[in-house]
């Protein structure tokens, strides 16, 4: 499975895991060959990278924190930053960044990977800290997301000398799940960049005193004091040395994690990986793994930290670097996939005919069509005007049970940008015929 303009990646369905559900795809499309949040100019506090993005969804507005650094590497002087969208593909960047900065001795001079929730009115945050990456994790609380009052010691440290998680500690994702948070976060022992690292997890009722996983089963070193429950795969495998930055979604029976790995100490090595837990702690590595195998145009190696579903589809942010004639800056990268219906996959079958509203919707250079097919059959999808002139037939021919994808570049049929404003597209497959509409702001 490839990234090209198209990412596959595994999704899965949780009523039960099934090993069909191990195997369920999706594509994933990029809105552009381009990351969507590049390094600042020379001289600013972001001109080196720009990485490890954190993104929620805040009524009508997405709202990302990320860490930058005014050397590649993220080297030099670490702090976190803001920026907001309405889409997730073009961001702006907050006047007033960085939001964080190190002011504490223990931070050592680098805040980093960021990790926020809202709960109720109030913004939480916890970060890495410490150096790159990081060795503690800290706390912070804003009413606006942009003024931050930190906790004065870390809330998670490195485990003890010998511990699997003795070097280095990160947060990578936090759910609140009634009155408790779980944090998955990465740890690794070793010196850097051939440390071996992997993701652990920690429960809190309060978000500032947490407790490790501890599985009574083992008792000797490295894991005498808490495990792992995500580890590294076997010698030979993809992510034998390295699993961290792990990207979770809360579902209704269980959680997904997108996850980085690699096998070796080479950044171009990192990939994206994908498993599926019912409690959060016993994980089921997919047998595609990895699922992101072949780096974005622009750059090389993946971290994964933001994913979200909204409606039809899951969107992902990440970060990854340029190539070593550009100097290896991070940068963040942007894609989305439609989510599938019912209980299927490429190789099974829809439940019925169905065409989903496009997104984003309202769009400005391209916009993502999903359809669902039951049975083979003749398909056109067609795009109209508002005076119901066709625009562009998007397809036109006989077609496989199963659920598509298409994308409009907002052109028509001779390949000409098409004006703003509200337009149609009307699909025809069989006896089902559905039409939704969509509006193209420029």
């Amino acid at each position: 499975m490839k990234w090209f303009i198209t990412l596959n990646i595994s999704m899965f369905l949780f009523a039960v895991l099934s090993p069909t559900e191990l195997t369920a795809q999706t594509d994933w499309k990029h809105f552009t060959d381009q990351p969507v949040l590049s390094f600042g100019v020379e001289g600013e506090w972001d001109s080196g990278t720009v990485f490890w993005p954190t993104v929620i969804k805040d009524g009508d507005t997405l709202r990302m924190w990320y860490t930058g650094s005014n050397d590649a590497l993220g080297a030099g002087t670490v702090q976190i930053g803001y920026a907001w969208s309405r889409a997730g593909r073009t961001w702006r960047r907050y006047s007033g960044n960085p939001v964080l900065s190190s002011e504490l001795t223990w931070e050592k001079g680098a805040v980093l990977s960021p990790v926020v929730i809202k709960d109720g009115d109030i913004f939480k945050l916890w970060y890495g800290a410490g150096g790159t990456p990081s060795t503690s994790i800290g706390y912070a609380t804003s009413p606006d997301g942009l003024n931050w009052k930190r906790h004065p010691t870390p809330v998670l440290d490195r485990g003890s000398t010998g511990d699997w998680d003795s070097n280095i500690l990160g947060p990578g994702a936090v759910v609140k799940e009634s009155e408790a948070y779980k944090m998955w976060y990465w740890g690794g022992r070793g010196n850097w960049p051939g440390s071996e690292i992997q993701i652990g997890l920690a429960t809190s009722t309060d978000g500032i005193h947490w407790v490790k996983y501890d599985d009574p089963a083992t008792i000797g070193t490295p894991f005498s004091n808490s495990d792992p429950v995500l580890k590294i795969g076997s010698f030979d495998e993809w992510d034998s040395l390295r699993v961290w930055t792990p990207a979770i979604l809360k579902t209704t029976t269980g959680y997904q994690m997108w996850y980085a790995g690699r096998p070796e100490a080479s950044l171009s090595s990192q990939l994206v990986g994908y498993a599926i837990s019912m409690d959060g702690i016993k994980w089921e590595k997919s047998p595609d793994n990895p699922i992101i195998d072949t780096s974005p145009a622009w750059g090389s190696s993946y971290l994964t930290t933001a994913v979200l579903q909204i409606e039809d589809f899951y969107h992902l942010w990440y970060t990854s670097f340029t190539f070593a004639a550009r100097g290896q800056k991070g940068e963040i990268g942007y894609a989305i996939s439609p989510v599938l219906n019912g209980s299927g996959s490429d190789s099974e079958i829809p439940s019925g005919y169905f065409l989903a509203q496009n997104f984003p919707n309202p769009f400005n250079l391209s916009t993502v069509i999903q359809y669902d097919l039951p049975e083979r059959a003749g398909v056109t999808l067609v795009i109209f005007d508002v005076l119901g002139r066709r625009v562009k037939t998007l397809v036109q021919g006989i077609e496989n049970a199963g659920f598509k994808t298409i994308t409009w570049n907002g052109n028509n049929e001779l390949g000409e940008p098409v004006n703003s404003g509200i337009y149609f597209y009307q699909i025809r497959a069989g006896n089902f015929i559905q039409t939704r509409r969509m509006l193209l702001l420029k």
